[in-house]
């Protein structure tokens, strides 16, 4: 054997042996600031959004995948309102004119948030068009997909199940 193919084996059996280090579960940032689309008011996402599973669906105008995704976020926004989902669109970095024109032009009809400057964007890694960010109750990351997958589902049903195995309202 070569002490190239002994190194081989030896770095694969180490792997199998090491446990999968978890990466930390990202925080909604506790001062990261959206603007409600219908107040034009800033809030902090984190707040308005604890105790919720929500759904941040990040999206532009100028973005063709982006409105390609926008029918699958509604199909999920109506498939779990009546368990509690919350979805937000989350516009990046466009004017409020625009991302109202585009979102009636694309047909939204789930609650829109806007981050003109994509501070909330960058702080949550979320500048690659289009990104669906899986928010829990507690404000953790979760998840994250650019479109709606059978993963993204499973890990939705899981956190509106939660709610309702433990018993509450």
């Amino acid at each position: 054997m070569t002490a190239r193919a002994l190194l081989l084996g030896l770095v694969v059996a180490v792997a199998a042996c090491t446990p999968a280090v978890r990466p930390a579960l990202q925080q909604l940032p506790r001062d990261g600031r959206l603007v409600d689309h219908v107040t034009s008011a800033s809030f902090v996402a984190a707040d308005r959004y604890r105790g919720r599973v929500v759904v941040l669906d990040f999206w532009a105008g100028w973005c063709a995948e982006c409105k390609r995704t926008i029918p699958q976020i509604q199909r999920l926004a109506a498939a779990f309102a009546a368990e509690g989902l919350l979805v937000i669109g989350v516009n990046a970095g466009e004017r409020t004119a625009d991302a109202t024109a585009y979102a009636r032009d694309f047909g939204i009809d789930y609650p829109i948030a806007l981050d003109p400057q994509l501070e909330f964007s960058d702080r949550l890694g979320a500048g690659s068009l289009p990104m669906l960010l899986v928010v829990d109750r507690d404000g953790a990351v979760v998840h994250r997909s650019k479109h709606v997958d059978a993963e993204t589902l499973e890990v939705i049903r899981k956190l509106l199940g939660a709610r309702r195995t433990s018993g509450a309202p």
